[in-house]
């Protein structure tokens, strides 16, 4: 836990979990993977959130390594991780997860699956950091918010000699990236759909 300038960066357990998909799901509205996974702009961010929300409370709270920046209390930022070897969902928990995905994405789900899919065959063969997610609301962004959240993981990533990796579809968001010492490893274009571009980093 860190605490600086009235800001709070912590980790979450399940009962932070929809406030953080919830902040996700204002960030990424404008996002061109979500836009193609839920292409009405009026419930697009619930719907993400919803989505984001199961997977969080199933999966990534269980790794220990869902972060928040907490504003006076309420949730602002969020940065879902997995650590080496942790970032492959199992499969009691991506079934217990598909019908909530069935309803949610419907009748666009075999042209959302690709994308998916690769996001997850992707990942390098070596140990890793995986940022699953990063997303700052869009009334609180520009003012540091994405660097705190990375800051404790790449921090452990560099003592440990261990690479960092995320996938991301939003152009505007790879200078970002590439500030906090990403490099573009590989792009892959979704048919119909974005652009993914993967990032590494090696350790500092």
């Amino acid at each position: 836990m860190h605490a600086r300038d009235g800001l709070e960066v912590r980790r979450i357990g399940r009962d932070g979990a929809a406030a953080a998909a919830a902040v996700l799901g204002r960030a990424f509205v404008d996002d061109p993977s979500w836009r193609f996974v839920f292409p009405d702009d009026a419930t697009r961010a619930a719907r993400t959130a919803r989505l984001l929300g199961a997977v969080i409370t199933r999966f990534f709270v269980g790794l220990g390594e869902a972060w928040v920046v907490a504003d006076a209390g309420a949730t602002v930022a969020t940065a879902i991780w997995a650590p080496p070897g942790r970032h492959v969902m199992p499969a009691r928990t991506a079934l217990a997860l598909a019908p909530l995905a069935v309803r949610l994405i419907g009748r666009r789900l075999p042209r959302a699956y690709p994308m998916f899919r690769a996001m997850e065959t992707r990942h390098p063969t070596e140990p890793h950091w995986y940022l699953a997610a990063l997303g700052v609301d869009p009334a609180h962004q520009g003012r540091g918010h994405g660097a705190r959240l990375l800051a404790p993981v790449l921090e452990r990533a560099d003592a440990t000699r261990t690479l960092a990796w995320l996938e991301s579809t939003n152009p505007r968001n790879h200078a970002f990236y590439r500030r906090m010492g990403f490099d573009v490893a590989e792009q892959v274009a979704i048919a119909g759909g974005p652009t993914i571009t993967f990032f590494a980093r090696a350790p500092r």
